[in-house]
């Protein structure tokens, strides 16, 4: 497996972090093993985890039947992309073995609402990755949008 600072530095959402915000973040994070079949995420459901793919393939398939395959290492399944107002409105599927780093998405959310470089970094980078991986997905409300993960 690999290791989540390495993750992170590689990642399209993270990759810009000096190396303090890196070893600040690693420290949410906790590795899970994933197997073909498992579910991560129903629709529907509470909202508490947000994960960071470390190997492996996962489906993120939303109710309006659009759906992407996640398969980079570094891929970020979190924000609107994966719940709104605290339930999730994706299924994620498990289609390759491999492993997710899973991370508290009450935790990552009171990171991101600090007044800190760090949480804008995070957000512009999440801004970029949504629009390449999944414009579908993006929320466009404006200065309450974080209300709305």
């Amino acid at each position: 497996m690999r290791d989540i600072k390495e993750i992170l530095k590689k990642s399209k959402v993270f990759g810009l972090l000096d190396a303090d915000s890196v070893k600040r973040l690693a420290g949410m994070f906790d590795q899970w093993t994933i197997h073909p079949g498992d579910i991560l995420t129903n629709s529907g459901d509470t909202a508490h985890t947000f994960f960071l793919l470390g190997k492996g393939t996962v489906l993120l398939a939303m109710d309006e039947g659009k759906a992407i395959v996640l398969d980079t290492p570094g891929d970020f399944m979190g924000l609107e992309l994966l719940s709104a107002k605290g339930k999730y409105k994706t299924s994620l599927s498990v289609l390759e073995e491999g492993s997710v780093f899973a991370l508290s998405r009450q935790g990552f959310m009171e990171l991101i609402r600090e007044d800190s470089a760090m949480a804008e970094t995070i957000m512009d980078a999440w801004q970029e990755y949504l629009d390449a991986k999944a414009p579908f997905a993006k929320n466009n409300e404006g200065p309450g949008l974080l209300q709305q993960f």
